[in-house]
């Protein structure tokens, strides 16, 4: 009698032992704080809508997800790190259509947006701030764009990094409208918007987020915003194609990533939280008071658009010659 409980204890044994670890592990997900890794510097127009974002999501999954900026090479130190991160849903990536789209300036950057990535949801769809220094004499678009062209040269547009959105959108404005002025990336947005603010740049375009308390306090002024249609929070300020650029339109979408490996069901897991806070707290209300719209997708519909914006943006790059400086 012994002999067979031995035998059936053993059995059973070595089926616990065959069940796979990750399975279990994917049951419990999660069971400890998540990491989410952004790459630009606290602060930025990423920042800025990632950090009530995964406070909430936090409270959803019940466990509490730290924010790690990682900052330089248009994100790309931060895009790396991730993919060779374990893909166990405990490191993940929030970043902007031009973090998604790097390899338009970036052809080899060390991996690829599409093979090593696995994509959990889109987050927002948002217009760009065009804004100048309270105390700079241009109160609209147009008079902004009659003082370059009487000035080229003289006046300075800063950006969070050479290929970001905010270039891109400036790269095309500036070849649709023709002035020149001379481009100052920064190690992100905040430091750029911090020169803003000190006059030493005169123009930056970028998420209203990350203005939005300079401009409410005074300190600076938007002239306009690059979707087709205003912003509810935002009646006053008109939209470039309406500040005189007919057509002109240039918005941005951010998504949360992971390594590409990471399992399904960890993937449908934060999926499905996302879904939730979307539909069930106010972050859709926070998202439209920093200027953007929230517009939630699920992470196939996000893999299909990087696709394609992977493809427009290098076309892009190439028609209207931007650079990584």
């Amino acid at each position: 009698m012994i002999g067979k409980v031995n035998r059936r204890n053993l059995l059973l044994g070595g089926l616990g032992a065959a069940l796979p670890i990750p399975a279990v592990a994917q049951a419990d997900y999660p069971s400890r704080p998540i990491r989410v890794v952004i790459g630009f510097p606290p602060g930025g127009g990423v920042d800025t809508i990632g950090r009530p974002t995964f406070q909430r999501l936090g409270q959803r999954l019940g466990q509490a997800i730290a924010i790690d900026n990682r900052a330089g090479n248009n994100g790309n130190i931060a895009m790396d790190h991730v993919t060779k991160s374990p893909a166990d849903g405990y490191t993940l990536f929030f970043g902007n259509v031009g973090n998604f789209t790097t390899q338009a300036l970036f052809p080899n950057p060390g991996f690829d947006t599409v093979r090593d990535f696995a994509y959990v949801c889109r987050v927002h769809i948002g217009p760009l701030a065009i804004a100048v220094p309270a105390d700079f004499p241009a109160r609209t678009l147009q008079e902004f764009l009659d003082i370059a062209r009487r000035r080229p040269g003289e006046l300075n547009f800063g950006s969070g990094g050479s290929g970001g959105v905010p270039h891109f959108a400036f790269e095309i404005l500036k070849q649709r409208v023709g002035f020149d002025i001379v481009h100052v990336p920064y190690r992100g947005s905040g430091p750029a918007l911090q020169d803003l603010l000190g006059g030493r740049v005169q123009l930056m375009v970028d998420g209203y987020g990350l203005m939005r308390g300079a401009h409410e306090a005074g300190r600076v002024r938007v002239l306009a915003i690059t979707s087709r249609q205003r912003h509810p929070n935002l009646p006053d300020v008109p939209t470039v194609d309406e500040a005189g650029v007919p057509g002109y339109e240039f918005t941005s979408w951010s998504a949360l990533a992971a390594p590409a490996a990471t399992p399904h069901a960890v993937l449908r897991r934060l999926e499905d939280a996302m879904r939730w806070t979307m539909d069930n707290t106010d972050l859709p209300q926070t998202l439209l008071g920093f200027g953007t719209f929230p517009a939630f997708a699920p992470g196939a519909e996000v893999r299909e658009n990087v696709v394609k914006e992977r493809e427009t943006w290098t076309r892009i790059a190439r028609e209207v010659n931007i650079r990584a400086d």
